[in-house]
């Protein structure tokens, strides 16, 4: 059984240490029991606005050094995006950390039309992290639209991963088709589907409502946050179920 925290959050546009501190006061306000792995929505210090460049550093900054004191603190792991420089070349970047430091990081491989896809450069490969004794796929938002990238297959009997993770930054215009793309890719790929998005308003003026929610493998919602409100969402995942069902309807084992 793995636990997650999902922290559906405000966040200020550009205001790195203002939502640091919020985000402190939020886990100290609404963290009242032992979770195994935090996940908060994309860009989760700052935001999206006109020039992300700005926000950014080469190893993350105030931000990453953050995450690593919350895993420390809260004896979990956390999993969270950030604008990172590379030279000239700007990723939106996924870290995961434990409280042993960086076990992963992910750069966006499906940037979004606009100023992130002329800003930032496009990932080239998936990240599997093992932890808690099961496999995770972390994405980032706009990923969720091309299945392609998340497709699960099962070699001598082990599956990529277990549970996929979405950190994301969906307006509130397209909040329903977020969460049936979750589902669908719960569905065909017989893993859990976790999504974590932001409520408010960002850098660019669009607004947000949340859709942070738990899909078990068949497609069914096991939890959902409140719309327009900053919640942490718990939810527990019995991840031994996975084998019985792989093994009754083994669509993993299918090649396209």
């Amino acid at each position: 059984m793995v636990t997650l925290g999902l922290v559906q959050s405000d966040i200020r546009p550009g205001a790195v240490e203002e939502n640091l501190l919020h985000y402190e006061a939020l886990l100290q306000q609404q963290l009242s029991r032992q979770v195994d792995l935090l996940v908060f929505p994309e860009m989760f210090s700052c935001g999206f606005g006109p020039d992300m460049r700005q926000y950014a550093l080469s190893d993350g900054g105030k931000s990453r050094s953050f995450l690593q004191r919350v895993a420390l603190q809260h004896k979990c792991h956390v999993v969270a995006t950030l604008p990172v420089l590379e030279g000239s070349r700007l990723f939106n970047r996924l870290f995961w950390i434990s409280p042993e430091g960086v076990r992963g990081t992910y750069d966006k491989r499906h940037l979004f039309f606009g100023e992130e896809r002329e800003q930032c450069t496009p990932g080239e490969q998936r990240t599997i992290v093992e932890a808690f004794g099961y496999r995770f796929l972390p994405l980032i938002c706009f990923d969720v639209r091309f299945p392609e990238w998340s497709r699960n297959r099962r070699s001598e009997g082990i599956a990529d991963y277990d549970v996929l993770l979405y950190a994301a930054n969906f307006p509130a215009p397209r909040e329903e088709a977020l969460l049936k793309l979750a589902a669908a890719r719960a569905i065909e790929n017989q893993a859990y589907v976790a999504v974590v998005n932001r409520i408010g308003r960002d850098g660019n003026g669009h607004e947000h409502r949340g859709g942070t929610a738990l899909f078990d493998p068949e497609g069914n919602m096991l939890a959902a946050a409140r719309p327009d409100c900053e919640q942490i969402l718990v939810g527990m995942l019995p991840l031994h179920l996975l084998t019985p069902l792989r093994k009754r309807f083994p669509v993993l084992d299918c090649q396209c």
